[in-house]
């Protein structure tokens, strides 16, 4: 169905707080953040559009199946590895972003690894399981979450506490200057939902059209300028700087009148560890259908009815490696291992795009390797 696709358009929108997304843009927030914006929505929609485009004539194919058609089978296993390695890292990061910003806001004296072995326990079952499984879960969560979460941007953004002339002040100036490279990778993020395409699209049926795919756009520039501008309306134009979750910091200066919980920040936090989990099944799962890819042997089956062992070995050393990671790093390399992810997904997503876009010139004048041997009467069953 449609709006599998625009779920994934949403929920990213959304996890770029816990990315680091709102905390690199406010770090150039008077060194070209804001002339960067109109470049990023541009590039987002462009991305967007196009692989929507190039996924609605390969129905039922996921991008590991497509790269089999095209190419020759030890440089497509290499782009699949490209793909688990992006894919996987993001999880780690996010998973370990959040972990942290639970053990600071809610319990500080707890071990930071508490908190993350029951993230990462969670995360290893959701992801392990089947595609249609994980996009079920993933409705789910984000019916339960979005509305509510969306009342708390609302009641930021009316609250009397902003400072629309903190705002105006960083807008006026940040206009002004060149765009800068890292801020353009860090905010086209907002609109990368569209990549989850690149698994899911197994499911699609043939006769699936992508329509109003206008609104991936507006929801993206919504996010995008609702997580810059409201923190710097609420902490100023140069205190914004000093924090680097920043919008947690920001939730716990709203108060809900009439609620059985005063503070919002616990509501923001319980939240976003629906989002995290859900951001954190979604590319584990795509990374490890990725890797099993690699295995000539391996045929995509999304309604398995037993849950196959390695699902469970490659999710399991998944939440090692995050483990590891967290062992050996902290709140400040974080930050540094984000910006460079952020940086290099766009550049991947890039040549992705061209790369889907020579495979459709491929399709037309039948320079395909193979024939499509991976489609199953399993891999298409859902229905618009």
């Amino acid at each position: 169905m449609i709006r599998y696709y625009y779920y994934h358009i949403f929920y990213v929108g959304m996890m770029n707080i816990m990315v680091l997304v709102p905390y690199v843009l406010i770090s150039h927030r008077f060194d070209g953040a804001v002339s960067s914006f109109p470049l990023a929505i541009a590039c987002g929609t462009l991305y967007s559009y196009v692989t929507s485009a190039v996924f609605q004539r390969f129905p039922g194919l996921g991008l590991p199946e497509i790269y089999k058609l095209f190419l020759p089978v030890w440089l497509a296993n290499c782009l699949n590895m490209v793909g688990v390695v992006v894919w996987c890292t993001a999880g780690i990061i996010v998973l370990f972003s959040y972990s942290n910003t639970v053990g600071i806001f809610f319990d500080p004296e707890a071990s930071s690894y508490l908190n993350l072995a029951i993230m990462a326990a969670a995360s290893l079952w959701a992801a392990s399981r089947t595609s249609r499984s994980v996009q079920f879960t993933h409705e789910v969560l984000l019916i339960v979450s979005t509305p509510i979460i969306l009342w708390i941007l609302f009641k930021a953004l009316f609250s009397h506490w902003l400072d629309w002339d903190a705002i105006r002040l960083v807008a006026d100036a940040g206009i002004r200057k060149p765009p800068s490279m890292v801020c353009l990778f860090a905010a086209s993020f907002v609109f990368s939902g569209h990549m989850n395409i690149t698994l899911f699209n197994r499911l699609n049926p043939s006769d699936l059209k992508f329509r109003f795919r206008w609104i991936i756009p507006i929801v993206g520039t919504f996010f995008l300028l609702v997580s810059f501008f409201v923190p710097i309306g609420f902490h100023g134009t140069q205190a914004v700087g000093n924090y680097l979750y920043v919008w947690s910091v920001t939730t716990d200066s709203l108060m809900m009148k009439y609620g059985f919980i005063q503070r919002v920040l616990y509501l923001f936090l319980l939240l976003y560890t629906f989002l995290s989990l859900v951001f954190v099944m979604n590319t584990w799962h795509t990374g490890m259908e990725f890797f099993k890819a690699c295995f000539k042997k391996y045929k995509p089956q999304t309604d398995e009815v037993n849950v196959p062992a390695i699902n469970w070995w490659i999710c399991g050393v998944l939440a090692g490696l995050t483990f590891v990671y967290a062992y050996f790093t902290n709140d400040i390399f974080n930050r540094v291992a984000a910006e460079l992810w952020l940086v290099t997904r766009f550049i991947i997503e890039s040549i992705l795009v061209m790369l889907l876009i020579v495979f459709v010139v491929m399709k037309k004048k039948g320079y395909m390797k193979r024939i499509d041997e991976s489609r199953s009467p399993q891999s298409g069953g859902a229905n618009r």
